[in-house]
């Protein structure tokens, strides 16, 4: 995939602007009928936004934390759930560029420069509280296995990686990248709400 590479806040600002005259048309009509945005979401990474926040020495834009506000806000104002589908792709670029060891940064920034999307699989059901996980990670010979199940996991159906919280074997809370074809995944479309019909917000497993 290759994705349209955008260099300052104000180019990300404009482009924000241009899309999101392109898909506040059909908006309503995909929500009540939950066509999925496949195509939408195409030309949503196509358009370099998802890239915005790429730090410059990684070749992204390293927009501020305002300019990443209002061109979600500008999308979400034309459709509710492509304003929400990119929440956790931020969050997990945000994780990224505070914990990541460099060679990390360097090949998953890359990948989003690309036009590759993350999407999220974090919240658990039946956990005593939001924040607990019981996800694990175990290593198993030179890799790592991973087993648990998630619920409410936005922009996993439309991702190229899932991340996912999981406990490790000393019982740390790691964040793990996971390619979204990786065997034992599954993601489940699962998901019914009102309002915000398509933002793939369904169920994965990890076996």
């Amino acid at each position: 995939m290759n994705a349209t590479v955008i260099r300052t806040d104000g180019e990300a600002l404009a482009v924000a602007d241009e899309l999101a005259r392109q898909l506040r048309r059909d908006s309503a009509l995909r929500d009540r009928e939950r066509r999925l945005p496949h195509a939408e979401l195409e030309l949503f990474s196509r358009s370099g936004l998802w890239a915005i926040s790429v730090p410059k020495a990684f070749g992204g834009a390293g927009v501020s934390y305002v300019t990443l506000a209002k061109i979600i806000a500008r999308i979400a104002q034309a459709d509710g759930s492509l304003g929400q589908i990119p929440q956790n792709h931020f969050y997990a670029l945000e994780v990224l560029r505070v914990n990541g060891t460099p060679e990390q940064q360097q090949r998953l920034y890359a990948e989003v420069l690309a036009g590759r999307r993350f999407g999220n699989a974090l919240a658990e059901l039946g956990t005593k509280t939001a924040h607990d996980r019981t996800t694990r990670l175990s290593r198993e010979g030179d890799g790592y296995r991973i087993n648990g199940r998630k619920f409410y996991s936005t922009g996993a159906l439309y991702a190229q990686r899932i991340p996912t919280s999981v406990i490790d074997d000393d019982g740390v809370q790691r964040l793990a990248f996971v390619p979204a074809d990786a065997p034992g995944l599954q993601v489940i479309d699962d998901w019914s709400g009102f309002g915000q019909r398509t933002t793939g917000s369904g169920s994965v497993v990890f076996d």
